[in-house]
């Protein structure tokens, strides 16, 4: 009897605590309740919210987990493990969670709220747009909740004017309902309409200046604007409230290889790498600020690095945009590894990325892996969509040239020479094939005279 009047002794002290925000005292309260009581499902639920609220996620994910064991008819643990289960970036458990909630509250508006959260996070936007009419069949009002969550999807696949209705109508509803004006704030700006973005923005963070997610899609908007300055001060905001955000520290490195502080942002994506070494191409940004200031060979290992991660992704994983792929081939390039080079530029045309440009970097990259008839290829290809490229003119002649064809050096120098006749290149190259013509017609002569 006593055991159980000191457990619940000190549940109460956990409940005292965790509403004064005091999470450390809460968490070892529950923990004291629960070595002398450990069935009860209600304590594991509220250690797993105040282990939520201290930031630990997986831990509070493990007791969500022991109270739905003890507690299986109730929705509220299963929920919090959805919820959790999103923000841990597993989704799929999410959705399962979920689903099992909504098996018990069918008109439960957050389970289904957070539910098209993890569906349109794994890509499904068609079940996430069927959840959402589901959604709205089983609830008795229209759901802000589900409003905000769903105009997500429709701003992935850029749905300008569906998202910004929806996300109007969760403002109406609910004004209070996180990050709908910041999401708002998103549909003006990719609307062209920057400045009133900015406001809707500014309106966001009067209601939550600690907004996190707002502070850094503001700081992003300024980017896009070119307020450099202001933007950083935004990203630095956020550090201040939280140090070790690698979002922000990314950020601040791309400004400042904007600004031309290479060793600055050389040390912020070193930080990134450190801290989250899957973040998206951060291995990229941290070999071309090593370019930048000259250090070819830790660049070089930088790039093997994020070449060897590149084979290890699974087909589904490596899908990397055919923007993503110029980039990191126009890197490995820049660092000397012309046969890497070529291969990101090959899958970038195969992508349907087929522009003058692109092929000419890989046609570069193709003679500079000593594939001359490759190289020869991608040039005549950048020809057909360019006919004025002086680069590949020249590049064709050179590779005649060295290949003996004089008659057909002759001719691309004699067509570059058309389009520019103050070329310095072409008549350089115009010398070297008068040079080699004369040794031409010198052995020929040569021959002549000694089979005589």
């Amino acid at each position: 009897m006593s055991d159980w009047l000191d457990a619940e002794t000190h549940a109460d002290r956990a409940q005292e605590m965790y509403e004064r925000g005091r999470w450390a005292e809460a968490e070892s309260e529950l923990r004291k309740a629960l070595s002398l009581n450990p069935d009860q499902p209600e304590w594991h639920y509220n250690l797993g919210l105040t282990l939520e609220a201290s930031g630990r996620d997986l831990e509070a994910l493990s007791s969500y987990e022991r109270a739905v064991e003890l507690l299986p008819d109730q929705s509220e643990p299963l929920i919090a493990a959805g919820v959790v289960c999103n923000r841990l970036q597993r989704h799929g458990q999410a959705v399962a969670w979920l689903d099992q909630a909504l098996s018990l509250t069918p008109r439960n508006e957050t389970a289904y709220a957070h539910k098209i959260s993890a569906l349109i996070r794994l890509g499904d936007h068609d079940e996430a747009e069927a959840t959402f009419y589901l959604a709205q069949h089983a609830l008795e009002e229209p759901s802000a909740q589900c409003l905000a969550a769903i105009a997500e999807s429709l701003l992935e696949r850029e749905l300008f004017d569906r998202a910004g209705w929806c996300l109007k109508e969760a403002l109406r509803l609910e004004p209070q309902v996180p990050r709908v004006r910041a999401r708002l704030a998103a549909v003006l700006a990719a609307t062209g309409k920057p400045q009133r973005a900015l406001q809707m923005y500014l309106r966001d963070l009067r209601d939550d200046p600690g907004n996190i997610d707002t502070l850094l899609d503001y700081g992003d908007l300024l980017i896009d604007l070119g307020r450099l300055p202001e933007a950083a001060e935004k990203f630095r905001r956020v550090l201040e409230l939280e140090p070790a955000n690698v979002d922000a520290h990314e950020r601040l490195g791309q400004i400042a290889m904007a600004g031309g502080r290479h060793e600055q942002a050389h040390l912020e994506f070193e930080l990134v790498l450190k801290l989250d070494p899957q973040f998206p191409a951060i291995r990229l940004a941290v070999g071309e600020a090593l370019l930048k200031r000259g250090h070819i060979k830790a660049a070089r290992r930088c790039l093997r690095e994020e070449l060897d991660c590149f084979a290890q992704e699974e087909p589904a994983e490596s899908a990397r945009s055919a923007e993503e792929l110029e980039r990191f081939g126009s890197l490995l390039l820049e660092a000397g590894m012309p046969t890497e080079a070529a291969k990101m530029f090959q899958q970038a045309v195969d992508e349907g990325a087929e522009s003058a440009i692109l092929l000419r970097k890989l046609a570069v990259a193709r003679f500079g892996a000593g594939e001359t008839d490759r190289g020869v290829a991608a040039s005549r290809r950048v020809l057909r969509l360019d006919p004025k490229c002086i680069a590949s003119i020249h590049n064709l002649a050179l590779a005649a040239l060295q290949a003996g064809q004089l008659r057909v050096a002759a001719g691309w120098i004699a067509r570059g020479l058309r389009v520019d006749r103050h070329d310095d290149g072409l008549r350089r190259l115009r010398m070297q094939l008068w040079l080699a013509s004369i040794r031409w017609y010198a052995g020929k002569l040569w021959h002549r005279i000694r089979a005589r």
